[in-house]
């Protein structure tokens, strides 16, 4: 059986080619997450004791972990050590950020997205969420309401709801996936909170939604959660005309001096 340390196999005899010594480093830690010897949350050994491990040098073990880290594979906690992530959203949120950048997504195209997984995870939740769930549920829709008048307030609380749904689905692949796409519409969900209409409709569509989901009610739920991600876009769409209003105003007048 081979003796681990820290969840690192010891004695290795075959040193790292120095070519791509990184993309290596990377497929090593691979291995050890297929194998179980490293999971989610896992504290990586030393540096000094890491390239130790596997046979490099701690600078080229430096810079193995800053491509992991910048993959959000690893983070490192002043004090305490490197760590292995320990949810999806801290992978997947740059790698799909700089894929929307590339791509020029729309705000559009992310609430659509959004609104297909969600409106799954909504029916799931439907069929699987415990007491608790539908507890943490309330408890976001009744800090929504105490927080009206603090924006930024009201939408960590509103995240709070649809991680809390999320997690009632069961599903920890598409939770993750779908914790990714809120954070990444957070600014422009942020944009929506300043309209107290826009505040009411949203706590008013967090009650129906958590309302079909303790009612065991799937179909329903789906249908509340897209009726509330399209009103989300509507009011975002909006807020985007009237900001645009005193700048198309602003050009007529100078066509027509």
């Amino acid at each position: 059986m081979t003796e681990l340390v820290d969840g690192l196999p010891r004695g290795t005899n075959k040193s790292l080619d120095r070519a791509g010594i990184t993309e290596q480093v990377i497929r090593r830690i691979k291995q050890l997450l297929i194998t179980g010897e490293l999971k989610a949350g896992s504290r990586l050994p030393s540096e000094r004791e890491l390239a130790e491990r596997l046979d490099i040098s701690r600078p080229s073990l430096r810079a193995a972990l800053k491509a992991l880290s910048v993959m959000g594979v690893i983070r490192s906690r002043p004090g305490s050590g490197t760590f292995i992530a320990d949810s999806i959203p801290e992978v997947f949120t740059e790698p799909m950020h700089f894929l929307t950048l590339i791509n020029r997504t729309s705000a559009g195209e992310l609430f659509e997205a959004r609104r297909i997984i969600e409106g799954g995870l909504a029916e799931l939740a439907a069929q699987r969420a415990k007491s608790g769930d539908i507890a943490t549920m309330r408890a976001a829709i009744e800090s929504m309401e105490r927080l009206r008048d603090d924006p930024a307030g009201l939408i960590e609380q509103d995240m709070s709801f649809h991680r809390a749904l999320a997690q009632a689905a069961g599903n920890q692949l598409m939770s993750g996936v779908m914790e990714t796409l809120t954070r990444l519409l957070y600014h422009k969900r942020l944009e929506t909170v300043f309209n107290q209409k826009n505040v009411d409709g949203a706590i008013e569509g967090h009650r129906n939604i958590v309302g079909a989901i303790e009612a065991g009610d799937g179909f329903r739920a789906k249908q509340t959660v897209n009726l509330h991600l399209d009103d989300t876009l509507r009011n975002w769409e909006e807020t985007q005309r009237v900001d645009l209003l005193p700048v198309a105003q602003a050009a007529g007048d100078s066509d027509g001096a």
